[in-house]
């Protein structure tokens, strides 16, 4: 196939890292620092925190692929969220104390290394078969090698669950004699249904405090967690022990060069599966041209972006309106080779992302809603009420918007709790990422603030939170009908200065 049907042909790969066989996932994953943090052994413990979309499937995904590579004979568990829940492992008892709560979770994380071994050692056992492990049992493992003690357990349990002992009990010799190496647990989306209450808070919290006593205390055991941005803040001033644990928890951010890198590989690995030749520039020509190099192929170079209309990398724009998430940068990039298909572009340029801006808004509104409408049903209303809004407004202006387009005629339910404050429904549209802060000295200085980065913005009714302004983040502006901002508005906002004036 030639180069100039690339675009026609083109699929960008999947949008969801835990759907794709870890092979192919490995041919166009960036590997950043935090990924290889993920997979080094000297860190027993590592919580990822990141927002929907921007890759901690992927993550968790890719480091069972990696993790054997690096190291051979590991055990490695793979656990969502629910699967670790008390409802999944039949457990009723109720629960009151903190340490009640990190002994029944120490005992949880347990569970499913004992059934995951189980499955090692080909017992066909049910899952009533494997009882928790008491916390008598856990204090015994301490010190010791996890694997060798669960193999010990089991073969107490052989003569009364083992069809053939005798050929079971070879497995599990040959198993011994192998020298089990250390377990790795990799949970992914912990958080998944969490609401900002006491209850949810305490039981969550626990679980950290649970994983750093394991790692701790048992040999070999390493622990690897995905979770939400907007979730570790709040249950980290809930819990003051998690202050020993926050050591442990990086965030999945991704940078434009990044975005540089996601893009290359991802239109490189369409051409080789496409089987189309590329001649990639010699050795010697620096990583970030030969990015541009392959980029190009699929798309214009350098596109106009920005007050002054810039022209800059297309990529950049491509990070902006994804909001850092590459599972939204994906989605985007097919609507745009759609609409390019359809208009004859040999390559994505800025007159596809803008034809196809309004139909990729409406897909963000659609995931907003869907991530966050168990902690606010009302959550779709909320945003459609900023319908014709402003795109940047000051506090004042904000708030009053809420209390006009929101508080006046709704009572939202934040986190089972009924609000009418103009102030936490606009904290509530800022934890979710629906509002940004912007702190600006002038229209080409600016730095935006996102919950992780300020959790304290927008907490009090009488803090002014420094000044910054609140922007609406351009993905949901085109689908919202967000009016622009032209020059003379601009101005008149104090956001640049009118230099025909000077």
């Amino acid at each position: 196939m030639k180069v100039e049907q690339l675009l026609s042909n083109i699929d960008f790969g999947n949008e969801a890292g835990d759907d794709i066989t870890p092979t192919e996932l490995a041919e166009y994953f960036v590997e950043q620092s935090l990924a290889r943090d993920f997979t080094d052994h000297r860190n027993p413990l590592l919580i990822a925190t990141g927002k929907k979309g921007v890759g901690k499937s992927a993550l968790v995904q890719w480091s069972s692929y990696k993790l054997p590579k690096i190291r051979k004979g590991m055990l490695i568990v793979f656990a969502r969220g629910a699967e670790l829940s008390r409802a999944k492992l039949g457990l009723a008892t109720k629960l009151s104390t903190p340490n009640e709560h990190i002994q029944d979770w120490m005992a949880r994380i347990c569970t499913v290394i004992n059934r995951e071994l189980a499955k090692k050692l080909n017992l066909a056992l049910a899952d009533d078969d494997i009882t928790l492990v008491e916390a008598a049992e856990i204090e015994g493992y301490k010190q010791r090698n996890l694997v060798r003690s669960l193999i010990q357990r089991f073969q107490r349990l052989l003569p009364q669950l083992a069809a053939e002992p005798q050929l079971i009990a070879n497995e599990v010799e040959i198993l011994k004699r192998a020298k089990p190496g250390p377990v790795w647990l990799l949970v992914d989306d912990l958080d998944a249904t969490f609401q900002n209450t006491e209850a949810e808070c305490l039981e969550l919290s626990t679980f950290f405090s649970a994983c750093r006593y394991l790692t701790r205390d048992l040999e070999g055991v390493s622990i690897r967690v995905t979770m939400r941005t907007d979730v570790w803040p709040v249950i980290r001033r809930h819990d003051e022990a998690l202050d020993k644990v926050e050591q442990y928890v990086l965030a999945l951010t991704w940078t434009e060069e990044d975005y540089r890198k996601l893009l290359a590989r991802r239109v490189r690995y369409e051409m080789s599966r496409l089987r189309i030749t590329y001649h990639s520039p010699p050795k010697h020509v620096h990583q970030l041209d030969r990015d541009y190099d392959v980029i190009k192929k699929a798309f214009v170079e350098k596109v106009p972006w920005g007050g002054e209309e810039r022209m800059v990398p297309i990529h950049k724009v491509i990070y902006t309106l994804s909001y850092a998430r590459p599972r939204w940068a994906i989605q985007l990039c097919k609507l745009c080779k759609i609409d390019a298909t359809k208009h004859g572009d040999k390559r994505i340029g800025k007159n596809n992302i803008d034809n196809v801006w309004g139909a990729y808004g409406k897909k963000r509104i659609a995931d907003i809603v869907s991530e966050h409408k168990h902690q606010c049903p009302e959550v779709e209303e909320l945003i459609n009420s900023f319908r014709g809004a402003q795109r940047v407004m000051a506090r004042d202006e904000l708030m009053k918007w809420i209390t006009n387009h929101v508080a006046n005629h709704l009572s939202p339910t934040i986190d089972g709790k009924n609000v009418r404050s103009n102030v936490a429904i606009a904290q509530f549209l800022y934890r979710v990422g629906f509002l940004q802060a912007r702190s600006q000295e002038s229209e080409a200085a600016y730095e935006h603030y996102d919950f992780d980065d300020m959790p304290d913005f927008l907490s009090s009714r009488t803090n002014d939170d420094f000044g910054v302004l609140w922007e609406i983040h351009p993905s949901y502006r085109e689908a919202l009908d967000i009016a622009k901002l032209n020059r003379s508005q601009r101005i008149q906002k104090g956001l640049i200065r009118d230099r025909s004036q000077e």
